[in-house]
């Protein structure tokens, strides 16, 4: 994969240095993209980690000053607490300087942000589809985001900006895509969170007495039922509306398995099953 040229981004502040905040960090430095990586964070004992691992050069738990110096301020933090974290940082940002996130749900964090106000500071919502079940900086990786996608949802007319975070991701290796919040939170409703769901209700029913038995297809199915429960469910709360619309869906497909199966009909079960295999191998 052919990596864009990209000119040095300045000081970046990532608000937020755990898996993804951590990997951001480690990225731009292995590529020399940014003069200087700030890191902010709550607890001191993961600053330190992520100074040693090489993830950021300078450390604060105050994210003001952070925040002040910065040419580009990307928040890490859980979907919850980002508009928290930009409504600390957008007051003290110097003009010009850029706002990002990498938050999972798009709508919320977009109106929250545009709520506090502030003109010369755009706002190019991301979200990197990259990841694991674990999380914090020890789990984090330079390529993490190599040949991953990364959705933009820019927030009013900043092409300027929209250029210089676009760079900053495909200098880390990854694709973009550009979807308004609202199509981007429907899409992940379907793609991302609703698997979660799936994958914790499949464990749950499983239970613990069946789990010695299950093999790597049950593995590979329910990875992601071992990720943060708190983060996920700030997540599935934020995008409520749209990840009840993508349950209906999948409660009226598997029905339709269902009533296939108790009515005995093979060629329709068949039929099903064969349009799920053509559209998977397909990916």
């Amino acid at each position: 994969m052919v990596m864009a040229r990209v000119d040095k981004l300045g000081t970046v502040c990532i608000v937020g240095p755990g898996l993804i905040g951590g990997s951001i960090g480690l990225g731009l430095k292995k590529k020399g993209l940014a003069e200087l990586v700030i890191g902010v964070g709550r607890r001191s004992p993961s600053l330190t980690k992520a100074l040693k691992l090489g993830a950021i050069d300078r450390a604060t738990q105050d994210i003001e000053k952070g925040a002040s110096d910065a040419d580009i301020v990307i928040l890490c933090t859980s979907v919850r607490l980002i508009p928290q974290m930009a409504a600390k940082a957008v007051p003290v940002m110097k003009r010009g300087a850029i706002l990002t996130d990498v938050g999972s749900t798009k709508q919320h964090i977009v109106k929250c942000i545009q709520d506090i106000k502030r003109k010369d500071i755009p706002f190019i919502g991301g979200h990197p589809i990259a990841g694991s079940e674990r999380r914090g900086i020890e789990a984090a990786k330079a390529d993490l985001f190599e040949g991953r996608l990364c959705i933009l949802t820019p927030a009013g007319r900043n092409a300027g900006a929209l250029r210089t975070i676009k760079a900053l991701w495909q200098g880390l290796g990854a694709k973009i895509n550009i979807l308004s919040p609202d199509e981007h939170d429907r899409t992940l409703a379907a793609t991302s969170h609703l698997p979660l769901i799936l994958a914790a209700s499949l464990v749950n029913t499983v239970g613990a007495k069946r789990l010695p038995f299950t093999g790597p297809g049950f593995r590979d199915m329910t990875r992601i039922a071992s990720s943060d429960p708190e983060l996920w469910c700030d997540i599935l709360l934020q995008n409520r509306r749209k990840v009840l619309d993508a349950l209906k869906l999948f409660q009226k497909e598997l029905n339709s398995i269902k009533l296939a199966i108790h009515e005995e009909k093979p060629a329709r079960l068949s039929s099903q099953l064969m349009r799920a295999k053509r559209l998977r191998d397909a990916l």
